[in-house]
């Protein structure tokens, strides 16, 4: 909680007078541009591990001209960047759920006229 009785301190609020609908719109704005954020990091997960499923085949049926270190470094690094990326949606995801409540509370004030939230 913060110093004033608010469950927490908005992002957007610069200063104690903020207009509430200024506020909730540019909430929304955010939560809009972290869906899509995150709506692209879930094809890139989707586009990664049919790259990484491919390459795995391509190897595999040309194991006596490539040797086993190409498709390991090639993988590793399918591997490490599947990883980010679902870091980075978990992180979107936590980020949006945060942002669907402030928004909520910019909306409410908004609403009611004031800053009574």
């Amino acid at each position: 909680m913060s110093d004033d009785g608010h469950p927490y301190r908005s992002r957007f609020a610069e200063e104690s007078d903020a207009f509430p609908l200024r506020q909730s719109l540019r909430c929304r704005d955010e939560l809009v541009q972290r869906s899509v954020k995150t709506a692209l990091a879930v094809i890139l997960v989707g586009l990664l591990i049919s790259f990484g499923l491919s390459a795995h085949r391509l190897f595999d049926h040309h194991r006596a001209r490539a040797g086993v270190w190409g498709e390991v470094l090639l993988l590793g690094l399918v591997v490490v960047t599947l990883a980010l990326t679902v870091r980075r949606i978990v992180t979107n995801l936590l980020e949006i759920k945060e942002l669907l409540g402030e928004w909520r509370l910019w909306r409410t004030r908004a609403r009611t006229g004031g800053d009574q939230g």
